[in-house]
């Protein structure tokens, strides 16, 4: 769990993936995503070590969700040896309670 303090991140170990999306939710609300992932300056999203730019998300399938990825297959985001792959949430600058996954 985060102290919602600069420098905390929470790493999820995906399955090995050929096709897909990625999609991170936040919580407690139906209108989370935009404040809480689009518009935090102070959340950095990367996939397998590689920053994720904020000009490829979108929110999906509604307001509470966030897509960071729409594909795979990007030469930067290649997976481990074994398939697997990291998605990382980190924290740039003290958040105060604001992120909630």
């Amino acid at each position: 769990a985060s102290t919602e303090k600069a420098g905390d991140t929470v790493v999820f170990r995906l399955p090995k993936m050929e096709v897909g999306l990625v999609v991170i939710c936040g919580c407690c609300g139906k209108q989370v995503a935009k404040p809480m992932f689009m518009e935090n300056l102070d959340v950095e999203i990367s996939y397998n070590s590689v920053p994720i730019p904020r000009d490829g998300w979108d929110l999906w399938p509604n307001n509470k969700c966030v897509r960071v990825m729409k594909r795979f297959g990007m030469d930067t985001q290649q997976s481990d040896r074994d398939g697997e792959s990291y998605l990382a949430v980190s924290l740039l600058n003290d958040t105060r309670g604001q992120i909630k996954i």
